[in-house]
Order: C-alpha cells, then sequence, then structure tokens
C-alpha cells in the first residue's frame, strides 16, 4: 500500500538591490540584468533601490510577500562592501545579518545577504577591456577610479587599489588609483604622479556601477574634461596630456554570471 506524504514546494526568488540615481543609468543596468537572469531561467527576480529610485527595498518586500515567495537571495549591485551592504540593506530587508527570516505583514520569507562583487577577477577584465575600447596601451597612464567610503572596514579603497595592482601585475608600467571623495590619494595627486611618469597619455576607468552625478560631474571636474563626455586634453604641471574617459562597469555579462552564480549558491538551484 502506498501512503501518500505532503511535499513543501518552497519557492525562491532573487532580489537584485542598488543604491539609487537621480541623473544615472543604473535604472536600466538593473533591468537589464534581471531580464537577463529570467532568460536563464529564473522565474522570480526582483529589483529593489535603497533611495531615490523605485520600487524601494521595503516596497520590493511586500511584492515579494504578495507573490508568496518563501526564501529569496538579495545581491548587493555594488562593487565593494560598506555599511550599507553589511547594515542597512539587511535593515530595510527585515533582518539583522546575512541570514534571517522576514517577516512582511506576516508572510515569513528566509533572507540570505551575498556579498558585493568585492575582488572579483571580472571587475579586472572589465576594467582590461575598457582600457582596449579606448585604444590604451602598457605605456599609458591609469587611472582607475574609486568613489571612497568612511566605513571602518575600508572595502571600497581596498577593492580599488586591488584592481590597480591587478593591473601593475599584468604589466601595465603607468598605474595610480584614486578616489572621489573620503580616502587618499586624491585625483589630483595621482594625475600628478602620471604626469611625472611622462606618460603621453592617461585611460581613467570609473570602478563604479553606473553612470550618475559622481561620473558625470563631480569626477570630469576634477580631472579637467567636461562633464558626461569620454575625455579630452588636461593639463598638469604644465604639460598637456589626453585623458580618455571610460564607461564604469554597468551591465557587463561577467556581472550577470556573477549574481547567477550566486543565485545558484544560496538558493541551491
Amino acid at each position: 500500500m502506498m501512503i501518500a506524504q505532503d511535499v513543501m514546494i518552497v519557492s525562491k526568488g532573487i532580489l537584485i538591490v542598488g543604491y539609487g540615481t537621480r541623473k544615472g543609468n543604473l535604472e536600466q543596468v538593473l533591468e537589464t540584468q534581471a531580464k537577463r537572469l529570467r532568460s536563464r531561467g529564473w522565474e522570480n527576480v526582483y529589483v529593489a533601490y535603497f533611495r531615490i529610485s523605485s520600487p524601494s527595498i521595503p516596497e520590493a518586500m511586500e511584492r515579494i510577500a504578495a507573490d508568496g515567495i518563501d526564501e529569496i537571495v538579495a545581491i548587493p549591485y555594488y562593487i565593494a562592501e560598506g555599511k550599507l551592504t553589511k547594515q542597512f540593506i539587511p535593515e530595510k530587508i527585515g533582518i539583522q545579518s546575512e541570514m534571517g527570516v522576514a517577516d512582511i505583514k506576516g508572510k515569513k520569507i528566509t533572507v540570505y545577504m551575498a556579498p558585493a562583487f568585492g575582488n572579483s577577477f571580472a571587475l579586472t577584465n572589465i576594467i582590461c577591456d575598457r582600457i582596449a575600447d579606448v585604444g590604451g596601451d602598457m605605456d599609458s597612464g591609469m587611472l582607475v577610479l574609486g568613489h571612497g567610503t568612511k566605513h571602518a572596514s575600508m572595502a571600497n579603497m581596498y577593492t580599488v587599489k586591488l584592481n590597480a595592482e591587478r593591473l601593475s601585475s599584468l604589466g601595465y608600467k603607468h598605474v595610480e588609483y584614486a578616489f572621489n571623495e573620503f580616502c587618499e590619494p586624491s585625483i589630483k595627486d595621482a594625475l600628478d604622479r602620471l604626469e611625472k611618469s611622462g606618460v603621453k597619455n592617461i585611460v581613467a576607468i570609473p570602478l563604479f556601477i553606473a553612470m550618475g552625478l559622481h561620473l558625470g560631474d563631480e569626477i570630469p571636474e576634477q580631472i579637467g574634461i567636461p562633464p558626461y563626455s569620454d575625455g579630452g586634453d588636461i593639463t598638469v604641471n604644465g604639460r598637456k596630456i589626453h585623458v580618455f574617459y571610460t564607461r564604469p562597469m554597468e551591465d557587463d555579462p561577467r556581472l550577470l554570471d556573477n549574481l547567477d552564480r550566486k543565485a545558484r549558491h544560496y538558493l541551491g538551484e
């Protein structure tokens, strides 16, 4: 005689979390990656933003609960870890650590917090492609640009520094890194060192997720190139040098692969 047994089916999903933007393409980037994940067979893929953009994280969690999802992995679409990924985003989701159960209007949802891109070689490979796209070579000056951080872990600083070191190990002769704010060295100081090394041109690569005010206005002003441009001629220590200003990391397929691997790791698919 066969005995029927109840089988509990767990509905799983992915939540991609971005910072938010007033004047950039982050929303387009995240929606593109979400569509690509769906095309890879992930049925329940959601996008949310920490601030400014919509839906907010609480709004997305309410939708996830309404859809009957039991278990999600939240993946921050961030360059590096920081207070946002370690504390503020989990709090908005409704958990207090890297794994917890969020109670969304009575619906219990198991949540796993995945890490940011961090030390992934995908970032380094994208940087190398950005260099190639503008015609840079081993003799060009390389300037890896980061946002900077006030978080005690200094993860953003270390991630930017790590990628600059990787470029040096690949054979690039003149590599510097700099930050928009909070950390040293400054962009001015890095440009000074590159000029003194004798480079004829500089490739400035923003190790940022997407375009926005930082990349469009603030950093170009510090470099000395037009806002929202792909570079231009600058004068450093009385010498004219051409700067190629590349795109950030955006929706590169290698970052999609990173998201896919994280989802399979945490959700066991």
